[in-house]
């Protein structure tokens, strides 16, 4: 009678593993929720502005954005902005500082898409062009690529576009704006980063990208 309850029991526990590996696996091919992924966008913006407040070792700001940023994103944006005193290194406030997280306003208007075959999600807003103010811009998208690298979702890409992304139904794949599917290495670059400003001094303000979106200032 002993042996048939072992037998019995070693049965249920396969039975059970074998209905939950499926549903482990499928998770790992999801997105993160909106307001994950909205706290994640806030809190690597928290975490570069806190650069401005002290100065620190290198290995202390590399440390501060690890959890948010790819290393090559974060090795671009400390490559603009951070500089190296006598007392450590220290970001200055700028007029025009490169590779922030947009100012999103996190309602409605910040959409999320998930391009389920590449892993990626997208954060996007539009900018709509000011009736009045010291600068003059067209609409635009700002978005934001999240991928899933190693286990941990990470900002990997910002780009300004006329169009908001999609996903391709028929190949699955993401594209932006009316430009063809995407599909070597070039996708991953971040050009579009060196026409992307913002300003430390106006963060109360939604400051756009330059690239394309300014008439006539620079």
């Amino acid at each position: 009678m002993l042996n048939k309850r072992i037998v019995l029991l070693l049965i249920i526990i396969c039975l059970i593993g074998l209905v939950t590996v499926p549903v482990a696996t499928a998770s790992s091919n999801q997105p993160l929720p909106k307001e994950q992924a909205f706290t994640l966008l806030q809190e690597a913006f928290q975490a570069q502005s806190s650069l401005t407040l002290e100065f620190r070792t290198y290995d202390e700001v590399e440390q501060i954005l690890a959890p948010y940023f790819h290393e090559d994103y974060a090795a671009t944006f400390l490559e603009e902005n951070l500089m190296k005193e006598e007392e450590g290194y220290i970001v200055y406030g700028s007029d025009f500082a490169l590779y922030f997280v947009p100012f999103y306003s996190y309602t409605d208007e910040t959409k999320i898409l998930f391009d389920q075959q590449e892993n990626k999600m997208y954060v996007y807003e539009l900018f709509k062009a000011p009736e009045s103010g010291p600068v003059s811009y067209k609409d635009h998208y700002e978005i934001i690529t999240l991928e899933k690298i190693n286990s941990n979702w990470v900002i990997t890409e910002l780009a300004m576009e006329d169009e908001p992304p999609f996903v391709k139904e028929t190949k699955r794949e993401a594209v932006k704006g009316n430009e063809k599917a995407k599909t070597d290495t070039s996708f991953l670059t971040w050009n579009p980063f060196k026409t992307t400003i913002y300003s430390l001094l106006e963060m109360d303000n939604r400051t756009p990208l330059q690239s394309g979106c300014f008439n006539g200032i620079f």
